[in-house]
């Protein structure tokens, strides 16, 4: 829990300060095109043949090569007069980066796995040399832009004076990737999301409350920090998502931060307290009327026999193991069980198989007889278990049937040897037969007959046991209560 802690701290305490030049930029969105081209960077780094997790500083260079190239981009593409809105180039080299990325990941092995770390980042995972190399970058960027103030701060707040011969395009570049180098170590710890949050919403938040810079680090710090220990509490109680968490209650402290400002706003407490209450009202009525227009709660019974028609072979198995849940609704859901065992996938006719099984009805045997020559072996050893639990001596034909055109040697055994255990002797005598075709499954077909016959032959001596059963098929005689054969005199 303390290095994950750890890692919000420090990013509070870098990106709260960039924030606030980036609101006054009006360049909102620039955190997500330079994290976006970091991790470009990162996937054509992949792409080149590096591994991540073991060159974890090629792939770091890779990226922070491409965040650099991104910021001298920025710098060159702001206009005089804003004939084309900055942000709007931003928003463009944000999305061609992002479908780019795409493109590099359906070509490579990691595909959706890399873009979903690249959107979470690994924030709950991150251990203390990561933490303390990341805080070591932003100490530096942040002496970087503590000995520069004068340069960057009136570009930012457009404040520079007239004759100031300071180029501009040059100081843009520096900020810019100052601005890269946090973003790259960022990403790859909290994700783009969450990185995006601690940029704006802290200084938003911050600049509701103040007009101050001071002030608006002081209030953005403070609130950041609040909201990363809380977060970070929450998501290890409740086992949320640590990023999505965090984003969501720095949106808490927006919403606080713009209640706060209402009130002390110069129409009055009373003016504030009323348009509050309005806006708490509307927001009742939105959230109240979502929950009230819910879909009603679906039978359960209904809703399983609705999802044994989709499509998804899945969907049908999870359908049949709810209705195997409604015990006392048995008699309703019986029948749909039932048709199943017609269904095309193998899962599904081994599940139905298995429930009716459970159900303790010797009547599920004349519906799941058929599938004794099933195409798929694990629905007929489902159904071959059925016969084992609840067949009788007449159930057994149907085995001896089943086994007489079975092409699987090793399944025709199992089929006879269940026949044999319901008194068959056809089944004996077909066991007899693979004995004397001497091949593998002999052996397996002499164990099934001496578990059910008192024969005095050495064992392995299967050519003299077929002869011998041959010749006294006619007098055994089966005893239910021993499941043994007797000779009859």
């Amino acid at each position: 829990m303390w290095w994950p802690l750890a890692a919000c701290l420090v990013l509070t305490g870098i990106h709260v300060y960039l924030g606030v030049h980036v609101i006054a930029r009006k360049v909102i969105f620039v955190d997500l095109a330079l994290a976006q081209i970091a991790a470009l960077g990162t996937v054509i780094g992949v792409l080149m043949g590096y591994e991540v997790g073991k060159d974890t500083t090629a792939l770091y260079l890779y990226s922070l090569t491409f965040t650099i190239f991104g910021a001298f981009v920025f710098s060159i593409t702001k206009m005089k007069g804003e004939r084309v809105p900055h942000e709007a180039i931003i928003g463009i080299v944000y999305a061609v980066t992002f479908a780019a990325t795409i493109l590099v990941l359906s070509s490579s092995a990691l595909g959706p796995q890399e873009l979903d770390h690249i959107i979470k980042g690994e924030l709950l995972w991150v251990q203390g040399p990561t933490v303390l190399k990341t805080a070591a970058i932003y100490g530096l960027v942040g002496l970087f832009h503590f000995l520069f103030r004068k340069k960057f701060l009136p570009l930012s707040f457009g404040t520079i004076e007239e004759g100031n011969d300071m180029n501009v395009r040059v100081w843009d570049f520096l900020f810019y990737m100052s601005f890269g180098f946090v973003i790259t170590s960022s990403v790859a710890i909290a994700g783009v999301f969450l990185v995006f949050s601690y940029l704006v919403i802290p200084a938003v938040g911050a600049m509701l409350l103040s007009e101050k810079l001071g002030t608006r680090l002081v209030i953005g710090w403070v609130g950041g920090a609040l909201v990363s220990v809380l977060g970070v509490k929450m998501s290890y109680d409740t086992g949320l998502p640590t990023s999505p968490l965090v984003v969501v209650l720095l949106a808490g402290f927006l919403i606080v931060s713009a209640i706060i400002r209402s009130l002390r706003s110069q129409q009055g407490p009373l003016i504030a307290l009323r348009n509050l209450g309005l806006y708490v009202l509307v927001a009742a009525v939105f959230f109240g009327g979502i929950w009230l227009f819910r879909k009603p709660m679906e039978d359960p019974l209904v809703h399983a026999l609705h999802m044994l028609e989709s499509p998804v072979s899945t969907n049908r198995i999870g359908a049949l193991s709810d209705l195997s849940q409604l015990v006392n609704r048995r008699d309703e859901w019986r029948p749909a069980v039932i048709a199943a065992l017609a269904d095309q996938d193998a899962e599904v006719r081994k599940t139905a198989v298995d429930i009716l099984v459970r159900l303790e009805d010797r009547e599920c045997l004349s519906s799941i007889d058929a599938l004794l020559k099933d195409r798929s072996d694990v629905v007929q050893r489902s159904v071959i278990s059925a016969f084992i639990r609840f067949g009788s001596s007449e159930d057994a034909d149907k085995l001896v049937a089943a086994a007489s055109t079975e092409e699987d040697p090793e399944m025709k055994v199992s089929l006879l040897k269940t026949a044999v255990h319901l008194g068959n002797v056809e089944g004996l005598k077909m066991l007899a037969d693979i004995i004397k075709e001497g091949t593998v499954f002999s052996e397996d077909a002499e164990a099934v007959i001496r578990t059910h016959i008192q024969a005095r032959l050495p064992v392995g001596d299967r050519p003299r046991l077929a002869e011998w059963l041959v010749s006294h098929a006619d007098r055994l005689r089966w005893n239910q209560s021993q499941l043994m054969f007797t000779l009859s005199p």
